[in-house]
């Protein structure tokens, strides 16, 4: 929606900028100033609609921006004019930089000079060391949110992240008022797509931003071509492609790949502490072209002719030399077609490299998109030429599973487990299919393999937990989530282990501590339905019957399309005497959800108890029908006697 009013009585709409999930970016004119300055004004949408969550998520908004209002003003860091609160819209208001984000000097494609790359990395991080000495992270850096000034050629941080949004920051080119997009942004946001970036140091996801962009710099590689965190040997990709594209010393590549390592006792904790790590340049390295002219290959030699010229190709297509390794020895001419040799080799190894990764986007791009046979016929591309690649076997695991394919699918897993042994979370991920098969066993040995590799990995405990529950083990579940209770980092983790110790614990009949766990979760996640709903159980079986009916209402309200908490809250209704709400609830649960067997069974008990025996036993017969579908002899017998009984009240044959 346009926006055709003055926000605060101040802020006049010029147009729109970009549009995503939560929010809004607009460029307006502020009538305050007397120059009319333009600025840039983000809408937040808030994703909630009850009273509670409102709250939880504005209390949090306001003290974001206070806290980025207490820095003052810097030439680093786009200036704050204001935060508007109206109802559930909040607007956040910052000055206009007039400038091109950095993201359209790397769309040029061209490597960097380690000067320049070393002073844009000097320059980033006393941006963020500058805000880090308040107490705050970006959460947000990518090269759109990296303004450079158009008059004094410094860069700006802009766009703070102020609520999660996993769309792509899509800003003003605010020289010309066009928006330049980037294909992605996982390159950049490992916090929101991978979850083994939850341990990272307090400010460490800004400083992974950081480095992937100076990588691309030094590189002159497009967004798509440097590594994505999901590929196997991260890091050593980024190794790679920093000695054989950039110009970077070993002591200035060092700190890079700390700066992206996703191991926490690799990572710098400010950035402060990189300025210090960062070198004084080096000389610049030979590179391999100057080497070959200086000792050239035979003329008569055709095969190492032909080899020299891949070698060249190779060269243009990367857009760079590769770097020898630097010797004070002096080689022979044997020695030196000898390193000729071995460089031709390493070169001949790139394209593939390269091809497999590029394989490996188009198969993200084309599943992102829909496509997933176009998916798998790359990642079946990916495997011809790398047969192990665990990458690719884990994401053809994916969509054998949703093609139906279960049985390929699990084989895929295995294959990936016996070329990387050493990879947690190839056997979560075979834990999750096993148990979706319902081999639990199954699912409980591989979590717990995942679990002897990293014994902080929170979701395995969680899941393994869930596998225990689901085999009756109570108490054994309860173990699982309160080790994930211990070692989570992050909130959401947090919140789903106390939410199922919650349910355990009143499966258990200690219903007390259970509320408690309950509560716990919905502390840490106010607007997740289940939270609530789950609490209402556990305040259904204290007898709080309001109580509980007001959590399933906010459940409702927060996802109006699940049809669980309508069920539940049509069963305390029912037991309540409000029958009318009961039979409202079990109505809207079955258009939701046509195949609930359970919502007929009560429906039809309460059409009994309304004296409807014909909608009663229609109801009745469903679920009788659907629980022989599934093999599920106890409802089918427990249906069969509520009909008996019924056809016998209505004076038919049983």
């Amino acid at each position: 929606m346009v926006v055709k009013r003055l926000i605060d009585g101040r802020f006049q709409f010029i147009r729109v900028v970009s549009t995503k999930a939560y929010t809004k970016t607009y460029l307006m004119t502020d009538h305050s100033d007397a120059a009319k300055a333009k600025c840039i004004v983000k809408h937040l949408q808030l994703p909630a609609h009850n009273a509670i969550t409102l709250k939880f998520l504005n209390n949090l908004l306001a003290k974001r921006v206070n806290l980025l209002k207490r820095m003052g003003n810097h030439d680093a860091i786009a200036r704050n004019l204001a935060a508007v609160q109206e109802g559930q819209d909040f607007y956040w208001v910052r000055d206009y930089v007039r400038g091109n984000p950095l993201l359209a000097e790397l769309a040029e494609g061209k490597p960097r000079a380690a000067a320049e790359v070393r002073a844009f990395l000097i320059e980033g991080l006393e941006a963020l060391d500058l805000i880090q000495r308040h107490g705050i992270a970006h959460q947000n850096l990518h090269p759109n949110n990296l303004i450079r000034h158009r008059d004094r050629g410094h860069l700006v941080l802009v766009d703070f992240g102020l609520i999660q949004d996993t769309g792509t920051p899509e800003p003003v080119s605010e020289t010309n008022g066009k928006s330049i997009s980037p294909s992605t942004e996982s390159a950049y946001l490992p916090q929101i797509n991978h979850r083994q970036y939850t341990r990272f140091a307090r400010f460490a996801a800004d400083h992974f931003a950081l480095g992937m962009i100076a990588v691309q710099m030094a590189t002159g590689l497009s967004n798509e071509a440097i590594p994505r965190l999901s590929q196997d040997d991260f890091l050593a990709q980024v190794n790679l492609q920093l000695d054989e594209c950039s110009s970077l010393g070993d002591a200035l590549k060092d700190v890079l790949l700390r700066m992206v390592s996703p191991q926490a006792e690799s990572q710098f904790q400010q950035a402060k502490d990189i300025l210090l790590a960062i070198p004084d340049l080096e000389p610049a390295p030979a590179s391999i072209t100057a080497a070959a002219a200086a000792s050239p290959l035979p003329q008569e030699n055709g095969v190492m002719e032909s080899a020299q010229q891949q070698l060249a190709d190779s060269a243009a297509q990367l857009k760079t030399t590769r770097a020898l390794h630097r010797s004070n020895l002096w080689l022979g001419a044997g020695a030196a077609t000898a390193l000729l040799v071995a460089a031709v080799v390493v070169w001949l190894r790139i394209p593939q490299t390269m091809k497999v990764n590029n394989l490996l986007q188009e198969a993200e791009t084309a599943k992102q998109m829909g496509q997933n046979n176009d998916s798998l016929n790359y990642l079946n591309q990916v495997l011809e030429l790398r047969p192990r690649n665990r990458d690719a076997l884990a994401e053809r695991s994916t969509l054998l599973w949703e093609n139906g394919q279960s049985e390929e699918a699990l084989q895929d897993l295995t294959n990936a487990i016996e070329a990387h042994p050493d990879r947690p979370d190839t056997y979560y991920q075979r834990g999750n299919l096993r148990f979706q098969l319902g081999d639990l066993q199954g699912a409980i040995a591989d979590y717990g393999e995942a679990l002897q590799l990293k014994d902080t990995y929170t979701d395995a405990y969680v899941n393994r937990g869930n596998a225990r529950a689901e085999l009756g083990d109570e108490a054994g579940a309860i173990q699982d989530y309160t080790a994930a209770i211990n070692v989570a980092s992050n909130p959401e983790s947090k919140a789903d282990a106390f939410l199922n110790r919650c349910l355990s614990l009143s499966n258990l009949g200690d219903h007390a501590t259970a509320l408690s766990d309950c509560t716990e979760a919905v502390n840490l996640r106010p607007n997740n339905r289940l939270a609530y709903e789950n609490r209402g159980l556990v305040k259904r079986r204290l007898n709080d019957f309001q109580g509980a009916i007001q959590d399933f209402s906010i459940s409702i309200q927060i996802d109006a399309s699940s049809p669980e908490p309508y069920y539940n809250r049509g069963l305390t209704r029912q037991e309540l005497g409000d029958f009318a709400g009961a039979m409202n609830d079990f109505n809207q649960t079955i258009e939701l959800n046509s195949n609930h067997p359970f919502a007929y069974y009560d429906r039809g008990l309460l059409y009994a108890e309304l004296g409807n025996i014909d909608s009663a036993i229609a109801d009745l017969e469903t679920v009788a029908s659907a629980c022989l579908d599934v093999s599920r002899l106890g409802c089918f017998d427990d249906a069969q006697y509520q009909l008996e009984r019924l056809r016998a009240a209505q004076g038919g044959e049983p």
